[in-house]
């Protein structure tokens, strides 16, 4: 995933987000969290990665 496409992800995550808020609908609160999850998967897999990267094992 590019730099840009993860901003598009956040963009969309916030507008969601905003929408939720504003509404309180269940259906924008499920669009929120979901965009949530994807955000947060993303991030997870690149702490992962670094992690992996500085801490190499040794096989």
């Amino acid at each position: 995933m590019t730099t840009g496409e993860f901003a598009d992800l956040v963009f969309k995550m916030r507008t969601a987000q905003k929408k939720y808020f504003r509404t309180r609908s269940q259906s924008a609160m499920t669009e929120s969290k979901s965009y949530e999850k994807e955000v947060d998967r993303i991030l997870e897999e690149r702490q992962k990665r670094e992690t992996e990267r500085q801490n190499p094992g040794l096989f």
